[in-house]
């Protein structure tokens, strides 16, 4: 049984805690920069499934705001759900993309390679003040 996306968060860092918690820092949906194109050294996505049963296959790929360039693409990342009240979340670490312009960079959520969600993340140009 296909599990189901519940949610898709982008961070600085996730740290596991106790009892199965887990630590997001620098929870964020937007980002800014002084100039473009940007490096961005490190953030993380996480995604959280349930729902599903079985053996599954996650895929992430960052694409251009237009979807004409893939920029990264994760492993796979592997996980597992015995039953229908389990959830499980998946961790992918994102390093030194470069960002070359600002605008909503495409997330795809690939689940035993197919299309099941997309989510953006806004790259805005910071303005600068004149004084």
């Amino acid at each position: 049984m296909e599990p189901v996306l519940r949610s898709l968060n982008f961070c600085d860092a996730v740290v596991p805690g106790s009892q199965g918690k887990l630590t997001c820092y620098g929870l964020f949906t937007d980002l800014w920069a002084d100039r473009f194109p940007v490096t961005y050294p490190r953030f993380s996505v996480l995604t959280t499934w349930s729902q599903g049963k079985g053996f599954h296959v996650q895929v992430l790929k960052l694409l251009n705001s237009s979807k004409t360039m893939q920029l990264n693409q994760s492993p796979e990342m592997y996980f597992t759900l015995n039953d229908t009240t389990q959830s499980t979340h998946v961790q992918v670490d994102v390093n030194q993309v470069v960002f070359p312009e600002p605008g909503a960079y495409v997330f795809q959520v690939f689940l035993d390679g197919r299309l099941v969600a997309e989510h953006s993340l806004v790259w805005r140009l910071r303005e600068t003040g004149s004084s």
